[in-house]
This record gives structure tokens, C-alpha cells and sequence, in this order.
């Protein structure tokens, strides 16, 4: 009877399950600890960061955006840092241009910096890109100074020994930061290397903090993810899948769509310092450094003397497994999906021919039920996040500098959900039910997965074979026995070590915003242990049970709120704002725009009333939302300077030509926009390089095109305008610092307050024409 006291024995057994799946889970973090700094006098031949640091140093003290003068000095001094290694680096300047669709286009002048370590033998050749310029707000210690500093390193590292057998090519871009015009420059010369023996790896940051992740590769895994063996970083073919459907871009995209494979890395903790001010050198954290230097290292030397087939070598399926990395071919984790599935239907079956399971359909039937209320649960917690601190919402992703205790709550009202439909389908059903329950929808996620996302099959086909082996072990034991309970839950011990690396990566990751995503995971993780939890709750459910959820309920909502109440902001935890300058050279009217962070006191001061839409007038204000407008004082700040003359007229198309500067402070760039109308803009042409017309700002008000303009090769922007009609078509242009005039300002901007990351600053000016 269900209702019989259960054996202390069986308790006993459930008990030590549990605590084993915990320690299992905390030896799977383990190695997301990074590795100790290298001191500077090591082997010649081993990445130091004691070593690297100093060229962050170097170039980290202030921004260097593509154009700027202190990225010319960043350049220079590269290029003597690679001459002191007995390399012969070369400077390529390119126009390129960005425009894709639904996009505002960039063009720019970009100037990157090549350095080669010929090979021995063969064709083959290993491309390590790293970008060297930084966001116009901030000095990109993280982003990307380490890994210029690594790039650095890596070849000074390689230089101590015998030449390699291929070719290792090193490449500091220029422009990644707009539109990744260095990487366009270098695809698109004729000096850039043959795709088909070339694995590119790529240097770059999503955060300031944690291991180095490799979170996408290109096609042909099995020709090089391999190289990561001998020192992996945190690696899992998840994440590929995941960013496949993310609309970020790095260099690596552009290498990718020109036909490149190869390996990303990149840090994605402390995402509250990225890209702004705070990514300086207090920020970078020198024990980072020297994990992303011994991994780049490590798989450039495999990678560099072997013979690369990265043309039809085919996909893997990958991770790491208690820092070690597991992989094998996609093909065979679709056979054993299916060798899963299979497994998984005969052991209910015998299961239900035993008659160890009953109820099953309505198990089975709302099992979906906890991994909705996860999702629902970090939607509500983050809605009460920003509830108590607004100033959460304009953190990258909503990951502000301490989200430990939010979480650590989120975690634990993840488990209360799931424990609670355990003792619901727990009346009239027994622990088998339970697992044969979980095990049916393990199965059809394994298929389902092998699929259409086969880089994250392996996350469900092993918790799918433990348990169809376990629960075909189960039928056979004695009611009572103490290894029952690690039968039926014994898909939850591979579920513990592959999920809870994962999900330590992927919080930082997604941020609290997007916390409900994260804790559907999390529940997938606790789903195959729920069947060792009977042997722990009493029947009939008694009062204690629930009286415990309710408390833990709370205490999971205590942390949340709790802990975003002490997270107060100071000088070391400033919040963020975005207050933008506009001068109007047409009127002379001066207003002050702020967006993100607009609710703070010190902003207010500056802007009032509530957001509104304002593209239609400033269309280079365009955040979803709107802005608040105030006043603001007279201050310098750049001006555009247009230039018109008309130019030829054929077959009912004219020509235009612009020619665009600014006078005043310098500018870090320019924006041209062209209004809707009757007039057809056909395409652009800047520098000489084209960019299509027509639209590419779909539902940002009148100004339907648009073209970012930086690093202007002489000076000045050479436009020329193509244009069907004789319609007069507006135009409107923009010309930014990187600071707003610091005499306009009410008051200085307080120290616990920064600038959230704004496009080429914080002041334009802006003036209309008519062509």
C-alpha cells in the first residue's frame, strides 16, 4: 500500500542520493575556476600574464575607437611590439562597409595590423584575430585589450621554439566595434588567407569576468574543436546552438559568411562593467587573462603542427566534463537517440507489464506544467527586481554587479515548483510513475534535439539512457530496497554534471532579465531527481510538507527581494544612465535627451516630463521606449559641415554629391539619414565604397535610411547620392563626441553614477538639408 511507513533504510538510501547528486554537482564546478597568473619569469615557451598584462596597460587608458588619435597611438605601438618579437607586421588600411538588412549601414576607413610565423610544410594556416579597437565610452580592457595582449603573447610564445608546420598568421582588426569593418577589409582583400586551410581563431569579450568560454564555432568541427583537448576551456556545442539564434555579431561573423571556419572565445561574466567606463584595467582580472592566453596557446601549438581538414571533416557533438572535453560525431549521437528512445519505450513498458506504474498519462500529461512555472518564475522575479531597483533594467541583460542572492532565490522557487507537482502526482502514484513520467518526455526531448539542435542532444540522450537503464532496474527490486532510489533517479546523476557547469555559464550569460529561460534548465535538471524524493516525503502528505514549501517559497522570495534591497548603489556599484547633448545647428535650440536611467535624480535635473518618441526630429534617437527632453545650456560640441553639389542626371536618376565634416571638437563620427518620400534613393556611395539604398530603418519614423560614417580616410566624407525623381529629398546629419560639453551639465555627474554604452557618445550636432 502507498500509504505503509517507508523503510528507514529506503529513507536513508534517498537521503545519501541526494547528497551525492550535490556533491557530483559541486565537483562539476570545480573547474569553472580560473587557472592562477603565470609569473613573468616562467618558461619562455608558456603564456604568462605577468607578462601580457603591461600591453593592456599600455593601450587601456582611454578609449580608442576606429578614427580616433589615440587609437592611431594603439596602433603604432602595436606594431613595435610585434617588431620586438623579430616579426615583420604590415598595416592594411581599407574602406568597408556594413549593410545589412533591416540595418543602418557603416562605412569607414579601417587599419589593421598582420604579423606571420611562416610554416614549415603545407598550405595550411592558423588565423588568431583579436580587434583593437574599443567602444567610443570606454578603454575596452576586457574588450579587447586581452586579447590583444594575448595575441601578443601567444606569438612571442611561439617564436621560443622550432617553426611551426603551418603558418600562423596573427591579425588585430580595426572597427569591430561598428560593424566589424576591419574583419570586411581583410575578407575582402586579395592578401587574406584561403578559407579552406585556414581555422580562425577569434579573441574577444562578452563580459569582464569568469572562465573563457568557446561559445561558436563554424563548419567542420571535427577538423579542429579536437585542439582544445589539451587545455580546455569551458566548452559545450550548447552554446553554439544558442548563439546561432542570437542577432549578436562579431568578427568572427564576418569570417564565417566569407567562407572561414574556426573557434570564438570569449568571457561572459561581469557583464555590469562591459563596454562602458568600467572596463578598464581595475576591472580586468589578470587570473582571466592567463586562461584565455593557455587556451589560445594550447590549441594555436596543436593546432599549428597537424594537418588541418577543415573541408567535409564533419560536425561534433562536444563539452567538458569535470575539465575534461568530451566530444564524438553528431552522427553518432543521433543513433543513440534513437538507441535512447528505444530503451526508454521498452523499459516503461516492462514497467507497466510489472505493474510498477500507474496513473502514468496525467504524470506525463502535466509534467510541462513545472517547467512553465520555472519560466514564470524568473519573469515574476525580475519584474520584482526592477520593482525595487529601476536602475537594474538598464544593466546589459538586467546582470547587475551583485546577483548572487537574486539567483540563489530564483534557484531555490525553481525547486519549490517542481518538488510541488512531485507531491501532487504523488497521490495514487508511486516513485516509478514518477520516473517512467520523467523518462517519456527525456526521450522525446532527446529526439527532438538530435534533430534540430543536435549540438544540445547530449544535455537529454545520457540523463535518457541512466534512466531507461534505471528504470528497468527498478521493476526488479524489492519494494523497500535501498537501491531503489538510486534506480529511478539514476538519470539525474549525468543530468547534475552536464546541466550545472551549463547553467553557471549561462546566468551570467542571459542576466536576470532573462532568468526564466535559464531556470526552464534548471528544472530540466531536477526533473530525473524528483523520483528520489519519495522516499523522503511521508504518506499521506502530511501538514509538514507543505508547511515546508510555503517556507522555502519564502525564504526564495526573501533572497530575491532581499537581496536587491541591500544592493544599494555606490561608487564601486554606480548605476547607469544615458543623457545625450544636441546641439540644433539649424535653430541654435540646445536639449538634453536622456533614455536608460532617465528616472535618476541627477538626470532629472536635466530632462522632464515623460518619454516620448523623438526619432522623427532626432533620428538618431531611436531606443524603443523613447526619451525625456529638457533644455540645456550652450556647450561645444561638433557640428556638421555639408557640402552639396549636383552632379549628373541620366534616364530620370540623378546624382549628389555631399561632402561631410565637422567643425569644433573632433568628432568620433558621423550619421547621415534620408527621409521617406516620393524621391527613391537607389544606393550610396561613401569613400567609394557602396551601400544600398532604398530602406534599411523599417518603423524608425520618417528617416527611413540611414549610413554611419567613422574614420574618414582624408578627413571628410566624399558622398555621392543616387536618386530617382526630381523630388527633393531631406536629409539629416549628425556629427558626435564621445562626452557631452561639460558647461551645459546642472551639475557634475555624481561618482555613483557612469554612462550606460552609447554609440559614438554622449553629445551631436545636427543639422537638415534638402538635395
Amino acid at each position: 500500500m502507498l500509504t505503509k511507513l517507508i523503510p528507514k533504510t529506503t529513507r536513508l538510501s534517498s537521503l545519501l542520493l541526494v547528497v551525492a547528486l550535490g556533491v557530483l554537482g559541486t565537483l562539476a564546478l570545480l573547474p569553472l575556476r580560473g587557472p592562477a597568473p603565470v609569473a613573468a619569469d616562467a618558461s619562455a615557451r608558456e603564456f604568462s600574464a605577468e607578462r601580457a598584462r603591461p600591453v593592456i596597460e599600455k593601450i587601456a587608458t582611454e578609449p580608442r575607437p576606429i578614427g580616433s588619435a589615440a587609437g592611431d597611438a594603439v596602433r603604432d605601438h602595436l606594431v613595435a611590439k610585434f617588431r620586438d618579437l623579430g616579426l615583420e607586421p604590415q598595416v592594411r588600411s581599407a574602406t568597408a562597409s556594413a549593410a545589412e538588412p533591416d540595418q543602418t549601414a557603416v562605412v569607414g576607413s579601417a587599419e589593421n595590423i598582420r604579423a606571420t610565423i611562416p610554416g614549415t610544410d603545407g598550405g595550411d594556416r592558423v588565423l588568431v584575430v583579436a580587434h583593437y579597437d574599443s567602444v567610443f565610452t570606454g578603454p575596452g580592457a576586457t574588450d579587447d585589450g586581452m586579447g590583444v595582449a594575448t595575441v601578443l603573447e601567444v606569438a612571442r610564445a611561439l617564436t621560443q621554439g622550432p617553426a611551426p608546420r603551418n603558418t600562423v598568421e596573427f591579425l588585430l582588426t580595426d572597427g569591430e566595434e561598428i560593424g566589424s569593418l576591419g574583419a570586411r577589409g581583410y575578407t575582402e582583400s586579395e592578401e587574406a588567407a584561403d578559407p579552406r586551410h585556414t581555422v580562425v581563431l577569434n579573441l574577444e569579450a562578452r563580459g569582464t569576468d569568469g572562465r573563457v568560454v568557446m561559445f561558436e564555432s563554424g563548419a567542420d568541427t571535427a577538423g579542429y574543436v579536437p585542439a582544445l583537448a589539451g587545455r580546455p576551456p569551458f566548452a559545450t556545442s550548447v552554446s553554439d546552438e544558442i548563439y546561432a539564434l542570437l542577432p549578436n555579431d562579431t568578427d568572427f561573423t564576418v569570417f564565417e559568411d566569407s567562407g572561414y571556419t574556426g573557434m570564438n572565445f570569449a568571457v561572459v561574466g561581469g557583464s555590469a562593467n562591459y563596454d562602458m567606463e568600467r572596463d578598464d584595467l581595475a576591472h580586468q582580472r589578470p587570473e582571466v587573462l592567463q586562461d584565455m592566453g593557455s587556451t589560445v596557446l594550447a590549441a594555436t601549438r596543436r593546432l599549428a603542427g597537424q594537418e588541418l581538414d577543415v573541408s567535409g571533416g564533419g560536425d561534433l557533438t562536444w563539452f567538458t566534463l569535470f575539465g575534461l572535453l568530451a566530444r564524438y560525431p553528431v552522427w553518432l549521437g543521433t543513433a543513440l537517440a534513437v538507441v535512447a528512445a528505444a530503451g526508454s519505450a521498452a523499459a516503461v513498458w516492462w514497467a507497466r507489464r510489472r505493474g510498477a506504474i500507474r496513473g502514468l498519462a496525467l504524470a506525463a500529461a502535466t509534467l510541462p506544467l513545472p517547467l512553465l512555472a520555472s519560466g514564470v518564475v524568473g519573469f515574476l522575479g525580475w519584474q520584482l527586481l526592477v520593482l525595487i531597483r529601476p536602475h537594474y533594467a538598464d544593466f546589459l541583460f538586467g546582470d547587475p554587479y551583485r546577483p548572487g542572492p537574486a539567483v540563489a532565490g530564483l534557484l531555490v522557487l525553481t525547486a519549490v515548483v517542481c518538488v510541488s507537482w512531485l507531491v501532487w502526482m504523488r497521490r495514487g502514484r508511486d516513485a516509478a510513475t514518477i520516473a517512467a513520467a520523467v523518462l517519456c518526455w527525456s526521450a522525446a526531448l532527446t529526439l527532438l534535439t538530435a534533430v534540430f539542435v543536435p549540438g544540445a542532444g547530449y544535455l537529454f540522450l545520457w540523463p535518457t539512457l541512466f534512466g531507461a537503464a534505471g528504470l528497468a532496474c527498478a521493476v526488479r527490486l524489492a519494494e523497500g530496497s535501498v537501491g531503489l532510489p538510486w534506480a529511478l533517479a539514476a538519470g539525474a546523476v549525468p543530468g547534475v554534471v552536464l546541466f550545472t557547469p551549463l547553467l553557471a555559464v549561462l546566468f551570467p550569460t542571459a542576466g536576470l532579465a532573462f532568468s526564466g529561460a535559464v531556470l526552464v534548465f534548471v528544472a530540466l535538471m531536477l526533473l530525473p531527481a524528483l523520483p528520489a524524493l519519495p522516499g523522503l516525503l511521508p504518506l499521506p502528505v502530511r501538514r509538514s510538507v507543505p508547511v515546508a514549501l510555503v517556507t522555502s517559497a519564502l525564504l526564495g522570495c526573501l533572497l530575491v527581494g532581499g537581496g536587491a534591497v541591500v544592493d544599494g548603489v555606490d561608487e564601486r556599484h554606480p548605476a547607469q544612465a544615458d543623457l545625450m547633448y544636441v546641439h540644433d545647428a539649424d535653430t541654435g535650440e540646445n536639449s538634453w535627451y536622456a533614455g536608460a536611467g532617465s528616472d535618476n535624480d541627477w538626470v532629472g535635473r536635466h530632462v522632464r516630463g515623460e518619454r516620448t518618441e523623438v526619432a522623427g526630429r532626432v533620428p538618431a534617437l531611436a531606443q524603443p521606449g523613447g526619451y525625456r527632453k529638457g533644455p540645456a545650456r550652450a556647450g561645444k560640441t561638433p557640428v556638421p559641415v555639408v557640402g552639396v553639389e549636383d552632379g549628373a542626371k541620366s534616364g530620370g536618376v540623378r546624382e549628389v554629391r555631399l561632402r561631410l565634416s565637422a567643425e569644433g571638437p573632433t568628432a568620433t563620427g558621423m550619421s547621415l539619414y534620408a527621409a521617406a518620400g516620393a524621391a527613391k534613393l537607389l544606393d550610396v556611395t561613401v569613400n567609394g565604397e557602396k551601400v544600398p539604398g532604398r530602406s534599411n530603418r523599417p518603423g524608425e519614423s520618417r528617416w527611413t535610411w540611414g549610413c554611419h560614417l567613422v574614420a574618414p580616410s582624408d578627413g571628410a566624407f566624399e558622398v555621392v547620392l543616387r536618386i530617382r525623381g526630381t523630388e527633393k529629398l531631406p536629409l539629416r546629419v549628425f556629427a558626435y563626441a564621445a562626452d557631452a560639453p561639460a558647461d551645459a551639465f546642472v551639475a557634475p555627474r555624481p561618482k555613483d553614477l557612469v554612462w550606460t554604452p552609447s554609440g559614438f557618445g554622449h553629445a551631436a550636432g545636427m543639422r537638415g538639408v534638402e538635395v
